[in-house]
């Protein structure tokens, strides 16, 4: 009796195909995906307002020399992006006037590579010509379909 039970367990393995996996509920994982999302959106709003006050208590908490030390420095990041960008309209407007390119075409971060650029630019825009092979000399062959003009000539001339 044993012996048939086993028989029975191992035909009804033997009909279903082996390693099948259940079927996956793909709305059930898109529900717990975005449920999941929406956590972690929730802390990183959290995580965002609490690092807004503590950024506010620490500024309220500098003294006054630190405060103008700060804005000292934030002015002199900003005057040096100014000087930075004039001292390259100043060079664009220098290559310009040297190689014919309009200044809004330019970009470098120094004369030397704007230069280069300009360079570049003009002569992709300005190819030199490359002539004509044989220039100035005699052609070598009769003009194509000569030897039938000579005959027409010969024929209808006066002589």
């Amino acid at each position: 009796m044993a012996e048939e039970a086993t028989n029975a367990d191992q035909n009804e393995q033997g009909n279903e195909p082996h390693g099948e996996n259940p079927p996956v509920d793909w709305e059930a994982k898109y529900r717990d995906a975005v449920s999941h999302s929406r956590e972690w959106e929730k802390r990183a709003k959290d995580n965002k307002t609490a690092a807004d006050e503590l950024e506010k208590l620490k500024e309220s908490q500098l003294s006054e020399s630190e405060k103008a030390a700060k804005r000292i420095k934030e002015l002199e990041a900003k005057n040096a992006a100014y000087e930075a960008e004039r001292q390259r309209n100043e060079w664009k407007a220098q290559v310009s006037k040297e190689t014919g390119v309009p200044a809004d075409l330019l970009h470098g971060d120094s004369l030397e590579s704007m230069t280069e650029y300009a360079k570049r630019l003009d002569q992709w825009a300005h190819p030199k010509p490359k002539g004509m092979p044989d220039q100035g000399r005699t052609p070598r062959n009769k003009p194509k379909g000569q030897e039938t003009r000579d005959f027409a000539n010969l024929m209808f001339s006066n002589n």
